[in-house]
């Protein structure tokens, strides 16, 4: 918004000193808008002559005052330009092009994140989560939820059309299932439990779902697969439920063995085969082409393992896809699932995002898509770092007494329930989920975290999921009280914008107009954590600007009223801010007070 005004100015400036010959054309170079380093020299800065210097060969602060002369016409929207240092600008606007931004803000409402958009209008694929159906969605998954959750959201808004969607590993050759199954089979009937098996309440309580539900099947008399059926049925139900929640609904629940039932494993690696790139390995350099078409020239009694060549394509070894007993791989169903996303649903680009241990699966997957045809740039996984808890300042394991697992779940109740011990459960959720699902965005996603769960439940103004939500609360009571007084905002006309001048309503305002570019931002680099930082500092200038600016002065209705659309529109860009990552606007908080009010 103001920032791309800004760099339009200075990019056009540009254009008209080259089209003069002031400047060469290879001064032609992306301009960028920043900010000042302090307040006091300006609202916005610009670094153009110094980046342009050496290829327009030409002096900074000689290219800097071309600029400023070239940008300093009548009419402008500037106050003053000053070159500071070898050749910055420190460009100073004037407050009433400032203010006006303010309706603009009241116009897009909802829309305001996405008014700066990347412009891809891309159709996305985001898988996260991902969590076998084997266990709960424990805290350390937490992380992953909520970073490719909000990711979603933030592609969404900067344009592109998303999928999120959650992989089942449920694959009937899957020895892990098998052996969940086991485990709950034994708990239900009694019997001693697997060598290695799982253990833990929650598979304790598949177990008695399964006989309630099905006590009229004769669960003892029934085959493994059925309860491997049925158990993965009951441990996805409870995911789902868990991730919902947490504020994670995912369009798209894709199942692996749907592939192996519908022949999409099979015709997947006949199409590696046709290309090259897989083949017996038996027969590793007789493979037959005619035009476009391949074929493996051998015996069936001789055929051996089936080979992914993957090395072609930056892998450090060949992979298996079709093991010497005819059962496929796991990597099998890797290939089918990235030609079912690529080929089939037609995405322009899929991403998976992966926990801390899978660095490994990158080479292998990108050995994939290449092997496949498709360009590497449709194709990309997002690794995420672990996440540490503290309590009392130390490391905590996160296990139950009993030694079982720590579901996310837990996670949301216990700050619920030391947050707001007096409120309702369902509002104990609300408030664990919204703590829960801020501190796991504080941080950018590929750097390791540290949770503190002392200050996670903390009523106060040092946390900043209280600190920010009291600010949109904080701004509904002023709107209340407003109208209470009988001042009500209207259209914000030029005139009123006018009586916008103090520099912290003015700073209020240019926060506000942040979003958009953080959002832009976020989507081309995943940093999802730009977010909780915004929302913090608008959260702070709203605060800033409150406390020096009284809002209801009813011996001053004109101004009040600019103040109260200015409150309206910071009330956008903090909800705004909560929708992408995902956590709630209170309109009230009670509690104790984190920012002592003034009169």
């Amino acid at each position: 918004m103001l920032r791309d005004t800004l760099q339009n100015l200075v990019e056009s400036a540009v254009e008209s000193l080259i089209h003069s010959g002031s400047l060469p054309e290879t001064a032609r170079i992306p301009v960028e808008i920043s900010d000042t380093k302090n307040p006091e020299h300006g609202d916005f800065a610009c670094n153009f002559a110094l980046v342009a210097s050496k290829k327009a060969g030409l002096a900074p602060r000689q290219i800097a005052e071309m600029l400023r002369e070239a940008l300093l016409v009548e009419g402008s929207i500037f106050e003053g330009i000053d070159i500071a240092g070898p050749g910055f600008l420190n460009l100073r606007l004037k407050s009433v092009v400032i203010a006006a931004y303010v309706q603009k803000v009241l116009d897009l409402g909802s829309s305001l994140p996405n008014s700066q958009s990347i412009k891809t209008n891309r159709n996305l694929n985001v898988e996260f989560v991902s969590v076998n159906p084997n266990g709960p969605i424990t805290v350390g998954s937490g992380r992953g939820a909520a970073f490719g959750d909000a990711l979603v959201r933030i592609f969404r808004a900067a344009g592109a059309e998303v999928d999120p969607e959650y992989y089942i590993n449920d694959g009937v050759n899957s020895q892990q299932m098998r052996l969940f199954a086991e485990s709950v089979k034994a708990y239900a009937l009694n019997e001693p439990q697997p060598e290695n098996g799982y253990k833990g309440e929650y598979v304790k309580a598949v177990a008695e779902q399964v006989g309630e539900l099905h006590s009229g099947d004769s669960p003892q008399t029934q085959p493994l697969e059925w309860w491997q059926a049925r158990s993965q049925e009951l441990m996805i139900e409870r995911q789902r439920e868990d991730l919902k929640t947490f504020g994670v609904d995912f369009k798209t629940w894709f199942s692996e063995q749907s592939m192996h039932n519908s022949g999409l494993v099979t015709s997947s690696i006949a199409k590696l085969t046709a290309n090259g790139t897989a083949d017996d390995g038996c027969f590793r350099n007789e493979i037959v082409r005619e035009g476009k078409e391949a074929r493996l020239e051998q015996k069936p009694e001789e055929c051996g393992p089936v080979w992914l060549r993957s090395t072609q394509f930056g892998d450090d070894k060949d992979r298996v896809l079709i093991r010497s007993n005819g059962r496929p791989a796991y990597i099998a169903g890797d290939v089918a699932y990235l030609e079912s996303k690529l080929g089939l649903r037609g995405f322009d680009k899929a991403f998976i995002i992966l926990g801390p241990d899978h660095h490994g699966y990158i080479p292998r997957m990108n050995a994939v898509c290449g092997a496949l045809g498709y360009p590497a740039d449709r194709f990309e996984i997002i690794i995420f770092q672990i996440v540490r808890f503290l309590k009392d300042g130390k490391p905590a394991p996160m296990r139950k007494r009993d030694g079982n697992i720590f579901e996310l779940r837990d996670l949301i109740d216990e700050i619920g329930a030391h947050a707001a011990p007096t409120s309702s459960h369902e509002e104990q959720q609300r408030i664990g989920r919204d703590v829960a699902r801020f501190f796991y965005l504080m941080r950018s996603h590929d750097t390791h975290m540290d949770f503190d769960i002392d200050l996670a439940t903390k009523q106060s103004d040092e946390n900043p999921v209280f600190y920010v939500q009291y600010a949109h609360a904080r701004i509904c009571s002023v709107l209340n009280r407003a109208k209470e007084a009988g001042l009500v905002a209207e259209r914000l006309t030029p005139e009123l914008a006018a009586l916008l001048s103090n520099p912290r309503e003015l700073a209020l305002i240019k926060k506000i107009l942040d979003l958009p570019m953080e959002v832009a931002r976020s989507a081309k680099d995943y940093g999802v954590h730009r977010l909780t930082t915004y929302a913090v500092e608008l959260a702070r200038t709203y605060h800033h600007f409150y406390d020096a600016c009284r809002v209801i002065q009813v011996e001053e209705p004109e101004l009040s009223k600019a103040r109260i659309s200015l409150c309206e529109a910071a009330a956008i860009g903090l909800r705004c801010t909560f929708d992408l990552l995902g956590i709630s606007a209170p309109e009230r908080m009670d509690r104790a007070v984190l920012v002592e009010e003034t009169a």
